[in-house]
């Protein structure tokens, strides 16, 4: 009787949270719901109840779902975060996952949390922005002079992945994924939007380096390779006029560099190299690697981590390399 009790008490707590609760059993078959749960996830729980957590999602995303469970699954005490959008309701949350283990070690289910941040996330946008306006409105008519550039430079990006079928939409992925792993680690903030515009235009000095050169099927000449490293250099050159304040030309000429000294063009080792090069570092190496290339294919998702953590601290900032793994295993970028 007391023990009922108890376990009333448990789930009148969790009813009545202002988060929203779901949880599951071992199996991951989902076993409660708490109203907020589903206000904030616009789900209702008798669709939802009973069923596994894998298929409570799109097919299309199942994959990543996957990865998520499995690492809950095999990391007794760790947690992680998830943001995720809502397009269609135009919400945003934030989703905290636990894996729930016993005394003894033993798996019993994982305790999903939800929080609504939608007003919280277009506040900090909107306050990033306005902080980043405010840094350039001293001098208006630059500031103007500059957007028009770096719009034209973006229209050049494109340009370079027409030209180029194996890089189609690789900026911006780099970009999308340096972003998050920013977000994940600081929050939004000025650096965040500089991160996010340096990744969108980190090849763009490919343009300079000869078509036969960039869409070479075999493996490149000593030489070949030498003009290839140069367009890290090439593309700060082409931004650094039009970036006051040199934000975001220093991540852009570094992105290749390697945290053991041995990278270019600088030969720049650990904190020396820009936050934001690291950051881009990573991002760059990690979509390369899953996207396909004239000399090879895409390489799979193990795969890929594995060699991650195989350059990490040497290669890759282990910090940002590990914040890469915890988000690609997680289903948090693909």
């Amino acid at each position: 009787m007391e023990q009922a009790r108890e376990l009333n008490v448990y789930r009148l707590a969790l009813e009545q949270m202002q988060e929203g609760i779901i949880l599951s059993d071992a199996e991951t078959d989902i076993i409660f719901v708490n109203d907020a749960a589903e206000r904030i996830r616009n789900i209702r729980r008798d669709d939802v109840l009973g069923r596994g957590m894998l298929l409570c999602h799109k097919e299309t995303s199942r994959e990543k779902v996957v990865r998520a469970l499995d690492y809950l699954k095999a990391h007794e005490g760790k947690t992680f975060r998830r943001m995720v959008t809502d397009d269609e309701n135009e919400k945003v949350f934030e989703n905290v996952y636990a894996p729930l283990f016993d005394g003894d070690g033993i798996f019993h289910g994982i305790a999903v949390v939800s929080h609504d941040v939608t007003a919280q996330r277009k506040a900090e946008e909107m306050k990033a922005a306005y902080i980043r306006a405010q840094e350039v409105a001293l001098d208006n008519l630059r500031e103007q002079y500059r957007t028009l550039i770096l719009t034209s430079m973006e229209m050049l990006i494109h340009l370079l992945e027409e030209r180029d079928k194996y890089t189609d939409g690789h900026s911006k992925r780099v970009s999308e994924i340096a972003s998050k792993l920013y977000e994940y680690r600081y929050g939004i903030t000025g650096d965040y939007l500089d991160i996010r515009l340096a990744a969108k235009l980190h090849d763009i000095g490919k343009l300079c380096i000869s078509d036969s050169i960039i869409g070479k099927p075999g493996k490149l000449t000593e030489d070949e390779y030498e003009m290839v490293k140069q367009h890290s250099s090439i593309a700060a050159d082409i931004i650094r006029p039009l970036d006051p304040g040199q934000r975001i030309t220093p991540m852009i000429r570094h992105h290749h560099e390697r945290y053991d000294g041995k990278g270019y063009p600088g030969k720049l080792r650990a904190d020396e190299i820009p936050e934001g090069a690291r950051v881009i570092s990573v991002a760059d190496a990690y979509d390369s690697m899953r996207s396909a290339r004239p000399y090879r294919g895409a390489i799979p998702f193990d795969r890929c981590i594995e060699e991650i953590k195989r350059n990490k601290g040497t290669q890759f900032d282990p910090i940002w390399a590990e914040v890469l793994i915890e988000l690609a295993s997680t289903g948090s970028i693909e």
